[in-house]
């Protein structure tokens, strides 16, 4: 019985999703936004933790923790491992806010949005707090020989709420609330496998796997839009217009992760997940228009085989071919389509043949 323990230093993978905003569009076309939370702290590139990133640092707690506990029983390799992964983000509740009653007209119900904190009504970091949420998951895998080990038989496991980047399709980890908090996904990823030995020089081998995220979706998200005209002086023909500034706001929009009222309908020249879009110039393809497309599941089947035809003195020489066949499917959205009719669930599918020739140094 062997242990382990790891510390490891990982970005965050994060969905971006309908997150409460606001946005200020001033008379000479200045746009000022701000957002109730921020997840990356400023930095420059070139660190080992950040080398080629220059958008900024995670602002992460502590590194992740990993304990493994691993045994060969003498009849295979068998690990248990647990993974403890720590957020953190800064919370503004007073970043979002407004009123429309000065719109122009004034409407005869206005909306205010206000700081609560102190009831202000202009953007500001007041109440901002740090927000800690803690995740982690469990996992399991086994190497079994068969057959006086001409046949290796391969399983692995892992579930948990914030580990989506540990896998090889690399799901988010976490997505925000309408109040700007973290929400961690819950993802569920595991393989499994032969390895067939028929003598020293072939191996085949059969692999399949998928990697899952669980729905992390929120309604009731905030937006607010101030849109500021300048004054038009007056003319021969016609007086003098003031200055306006009207306001939007919207209490009830969603996102989150896999939200089940995304508009994944879009046709057109605005196309949607069903529907391929031209590309806007020979080297740039087109955005996917009103496809959220948030993955719900990944699966691959893999099939191949090594062959090595020689290995002595001078090295080794080895050739192989592997197919494999991938799906990706995402959660269904019905936003834009009648009632009762069922949401627009994303697929899309791949096959790819690969080839490999080495040569190893002796």
């Amino acid at each position: 019985m062997r242990w382990a323990f790891r510390w490891k230093d990982r970005r965050r993978r994060w969905a971006d999703r309908g997150f409460t905003s606001f946005t200020n569009t001033s008379a000479t076309g200045g746009v000022t936004t701000s957002q109730n939370f921020f997840i990356n702290a400023p930095g420059a590139s070139g660190g080992l933790y950040n080398a080629f990133d220059p958008t900024g640092y995670t602002v992460n707690k502590a590194p992740d923790i990993i304990i493994k506990a691993a045994a060969d029983p003498g009849y295979g390799h068998y690990e248990l491992f647990g993974i403890i992964s720590t957020f953190r983000n800064r919370v503004y509740p007073c970043a979002v806010v407004g009123t429309n009653a000065g719109n122009t007209p004034p409407p005869a119900a206005p909306t205010t949005v206000a700081c609560p904190v102190d009831g202000s009504l202009l953007p500001t970091a007041l109440g901002a707090f740090n927000d800690t949420r803690t995740g982690g998951g469990l996992g399991t895998s086994a190497r079994v020989p068969l057959f006086n080990k001409k046949l290796d038989f391969l399983v692995k496991g892992v579930a948990g709420d914030g580990i989506g980047r540990y896998g090889s399709a690399q799901l988010p980890d976490e997505t925000f609330r309408p109040d700007g908090t973290a929400a961690l996904i819950r993802t569920a990823h595991g393989y499994g496998g032969f390895e067939f030995h028929p003598n020293a020089k072939l191996d085949v081998y059969l692999y399949g796997g998928s990697e899952y995220a669980f729905r992390t979706a929120y309604a009731g998200y905030t937006t607010i839009t101030v849109t500021n005209t300048p004054q038009i002086p007056a003319t021969a023909t016609s007086p003098s217009i003031p200055r306006t500034s009207n306001t939007t706001i919207t209490q009830t929009g969603i996102g989150g992760y896999g939200s089940p009222f995304a508009n994944n309908t879009g046709t057109g020249v605005v196309g949607g997940c069903s529907t391929e879009r031209p590309p806007t110039r020979s080297f740039t393809p087109a955005g996917g228009g009103t496809c959220a497309g948030d993955i719900r599941v990944i699966t691959e089947g893999t099939l191949g085989f090594w062959h090595k035809f020689y290995t002595g003195p001078k090295g080794g020489l080895r050739w192989g071919i592997q197919y494999s066949y991938f799906t990706k499917s995402g959660w269904s959205g019905n936003g834009g389509l009648p009632a009762g009719t069922p949401g627009v669930s994303p697929k899309a599918v791949d096959n790819t043949i690969w080839t490999s020739f080495r040569y190893y140094i002796p």
